[in-house]
């Protein structure tokens, strides 16, 4: 599962925001014989990141790859600690709200980033998955997220996912969230290095959307 997010040439672009939004732990908790919990990044997860990425190479490099190097090089070590760094000042400025989904042993399973439009207060979702990843999983871990900032309502009035056409994995994931299909962007962002339509999912923040989740989780 893998949502990619970022500019073109894959850099997490900031921009000053009003109001901080902090990432939050949810968990640990028990979904499908797994413990399972989201919470901060932190430079500690790189082994773990590396080698979940390197195993799936083939199904998340389409999605999440830049394009400027190798897949052993844009998941090695010093790649994540660049990450890392580049994710604390999107979260200290407000721009970016990261989790990582990982096993209460500490092993990284994925990620679930939101980056933040300081004008307007929409949200882009990007996340990926190791293959390895219960459905339940990644659906507990997805309604848990998209609810923790939907949960601030004058910050995300909207979540938006772009998904590539070639890439219809995600849709299942999102469509149980209550995203909706809103229109194909041309050529949005690369997909499998070369530039891809997207199709754009998106999810209002409403009580009735809020219980939808809650549901979800529960």
């Amino acid at each position: 599962m893998s949502i990619g997010s970022g500019n073109h040439d894959g850099r997490i672009v900031r921009v000053r925001a009003n109001r901080r939004v902090a990432p939050a732990t949810a968990g640990p908790r028990r979904v499908d014989g797994l413990d399972v919990l989201l919470r901060a990044p932190r430079l500690t997860d790189g082994p773990s990141w590396r080698r979940a990425r390197l195993l799936d190479e083939a199904r998340l490099r389409p999605s999440l790859s830049r394009g400027l190097d190798t897949w052993d090089r844009e998941s090695s070590l010093t790649a994540w600690v660049e990450r890392v760094h580049d994710l604390r000042a999107g979260a200290r400025d407000g721009t970016v709200v990261p989790h990582v989904l990982a096993q209460a042993s500490g092993d990284v399973l994925g990620e679930i980033t939101f980056a933040i439009d300081a004008r307007s207060g929409l949200a882009e979702l990007s996340l990926w998955t190791a293959r390895s990843v219960p459905h339940a999983v990644t659906t507990w871990s997805t309604a848990t997220a998209v609810l923790g900032v939907l949960e601030r309502p004058h910050v995300v009035p909207w979540v938006v996912a772009p998904v590539a056409v070639g890439n219809p994995g995600p849709s299942g994931l999102l469509a149980r969230a209550g995203f909706e299909p809103s229109g194909t962007a041309r050529l949005l962002r690369p997909y499998g290095g070369v530039p891809a339509d997207h199709v754009v999912w998106r999810l209002e923040n409403t009580a009735a959307t809020r219980d939808h989740l809650h549901a979800q989780i529960a």
